[in-house]
């Protein structure tokens, strides 16, 4: 085996003579604008078909059959027919995952082949304004060769110290030191909040099971506050909702204010920081209806404050059409933990 250093040029020349026995178009372009990508497979027939299969059984999930974010699984996934960032970019969110997107979507890795024939298909989808090709100042790369057969393709430059604004994104969206695990706050927000939907819905099973609505109420509680749990006993994470939505609002002001904050960074901070505090608020009703519940409410009472938790948690989860008009918004009263998500990606 032996190592080269090409650019992108010449990789593209290579792989239409030796890599793939397909039809591979002279003039590489995607969407609109006749962008040349940096796929080596770009334009490449059979490529594209075998994309379309890998991307199916790996990606639609998410991002829709049509690729157009519309898919099962994460809310809010993005639309890879508007993908502008470039095709190194692509292969590093494929590998190490991107905002709420876990390394390889979750799913079992796959080849630098495989990744590159996904790119190829998705090209073949583009929108106007999508742009798979990289930087020019960043267009060499290092590809192994056995045979006259790609294997791999990497940057061999190391990556650009990220901006500071983006320091603090990173603490909202992937880690953050204080948090179980080290995850980030908004992971830990989503996990707890998953654990109070899950004994909100135990405490309503029976309503006129008293004792039932008290345990698993005070299990919700601890989720969204554990030290308002003075038992300290429950199955939160031992964070809580409450603690989290702080810290992401607290982050989320950071990048706003960083001197070297995105137009987008400023433009969607509102935006996160006003469906965080809404979380927030809706966190301080839950605990209200629960200290009425565990404090000795009737029975009666207690199974409405319960129903009440459950409807809350799904606002925290979801947000929630306050004014009626079938859409659900980042505005003050509407927005929760997708909309949060929702906005943080549009930032750049």
């Amino acid at each position: 085996m032996m190592v080269r250093q090409l650019t992108l040029a010449a990789s593209v020349a290579l792989v239409a003579l030796a890599v793939w026995p397909g039809v591979v178009s002279t003039t590489s372009a995607v969407g609109e604008e006749n962008r040349a990508s940096s796929n080596p497979l770009s334009g490449n027939q059979d490529a594209e078909e075998a994309g379309k299969t890998a991307y199916r059984a790996n990606c639609a999930l998410c991002h829709g059959m049509r690729a157009d974010g519309r898919g099962r699984g994460l809310p809010n996934s993005a639309d890879l027919r508007k993908f502008k960032r470039g095709y190194s970019k692509f292969v590093q969110a494929v590998k190490e995952g991107y905002k709420r997107m876990p390394a390889w979507g979750g799913m079992g890795a796959l080849t630098d082949e495989q990744i590159a024939q996904i790119g190829a298909y998705l090209e073949t989808l583009a929108r106007r304004n999508a742009n798979w090709a990289d930087p020019s100042d960043s267009s060499e790369l290092e590809f192994e060769f056995e045979k006259g057969v790609i294997l791999a393709t990497t940057r061999s430059a190391e990556p650009a110290e990220p901006m500071e604004y983006q320091v603090h994104l990173g603490h909202i969206l992937t880690s953050w030191n204080d948090t179980p695990g080290e995850v980030g706050l908004a992971t830990i927000l989503q996990k707890e909040a998953t654990i109070a939907r899950e004994h909100a819905e135990y405490a309503v099973t029976d309503l006129e099971d008293l004792a039932n609505i008290q345990l698993h109420t005070r299990h919700v509680r601890h989720a969204v506050d554990p030290v308002a749990e003075r038992s300290g006993v429950g199955p939160g994470m031992g964070y809580g909702i409450a603690r989290a939505a702080v810290g992401v609002i607290r982050h989320m002001e950071f990048a706003r204010d960083a001197a070297d904050a995105s137009a987008s960074a400023r433009l969607h901070a509102e935006h996160v920081i006003t469906s965080a505090r809404n979380i927030q608020f809706w966190a301080g009703k839950i605990l209200d209806k629960a200290g009425q519940v565990t404090g000795g409410a009737s029975p009666v009472a207690s199974a409405f404050y319960a129903e009440e938790i459950v409807e809350r948690i799904d606002w925290i989860l979801n947000g929630r059409d306050a004014d009626s008009d079938g859409t659900i918004t980042w505005e003050d009263g509407e927005g929760g933990l997708a909309q949060v998500m929702e906005h943080l990606s549009y930032i750049e």
